[in-house]
């Protein structure tokens, strides 16, 4: 399903309401590492694109993030530091404390941003992190090559065991014309607790990007790529209520 936006606010508008009008109703075996979940509402290879905003102040109010915690936790994910727990999970949405174990979460995406300290070494090249990211958009601007994985090879063992897994796939970012363009994918996203979070991180990250390897540009397009855009059959009435829909 292709949806066009003339901007942030309206895509995440378009694309949740996309999900009230032609959801399905799936079960799954398991969500979160937790088995049986309710029935979620589910639409597949959501792709929405639209232009980003190029100030923080517009992209708080084109996202409404879960301010305080979006802009800490984004700190913490570009700060150089594999931290596990994120010090900000403690003002982040109740109950995450149960996916603690030996006070460790089964990942982090400051651990996925700067692994080299605990897995230095590749198959054959040296493991990156985020500041190669920038060397490399530094070294070459018009570079197709500056992708940041989140998702490790790891993560099909962790699924496997019944953990969390990422939901980011990673971002894959691209200047062209003077604009930094940003690709998207996630494997899934809930339309409602999380996905105006996932896009203000997206954007956010453009912009950082932009001012730490000093390129001449500003944010272009963000394409937002999603296997299963959902949310929680019964939390229909919610996404009435923030679409408009009837």
């Amino acid at each position: 399903m292709q949806i066009r936006a003339i901007d942030i606010r309206s895509g995440i508008n378009k694309a949740r309401f996309h999900l009230l009008k032609y959801g399905n109703v799936v079960e799954t075996n398991s969500w979160q590492g937790v088995k049986c979940p309710p029935m979620f509402l589910e639409i597949l290879n959501l792709n929405l694109m639209m232009p980003m905003t190029d100030g923080l102040d517009s992209l708080k109010k084109e996202t409404n993030p879960f301010l305080p915690w979006a802009e800490d936790h984004f700190q913490e994910r570009i700060a150089g530091e594999p931290v596990n727990p994120p010090p900000s999970h403690k003002i982040w949405l109740k109950g995450n404390e149960d996916f603690l174990t030996d006070n460790k979460f089964s990942h982090s995406y400051p651990e996925r941003l700067w692994p080299k300290t605990l897995m230095p070494n590749g198959i054959r090249f040296n493991t990156a992190d985020l500041s190669d990211a920038i060397t490399l958009l530094k070294k070459d601007p018009t570079t197709r090559q500056c992708y940041i994985p989140i998702f490790f090879p790891e993560d099909l063992n962790a699924a496997i065991e019944g953990e969390r897994v990422p939901c980011t796939l990673g971002w894959q970012f691209i200047v062209r014309n003077e604009k930094m363009h940003c690709f998207y994918p996630m494997r899934s996203c809930d339309a409602i607790r999380h996905f105006h979070n996932d896009i203000f991180f997206a954007n956010r990250m453009t912009l950082f990007l932009i001012e730490a390897a000093g390129i001449n540009a500003t944010p272009g397009t963000l394409n937002f790529s999603c296997t299963s855009f959902h949310c929680f059959e019964n939390d229909k009435y919610t996404l009435k209520k923030l679409t408009g829909g009837n």
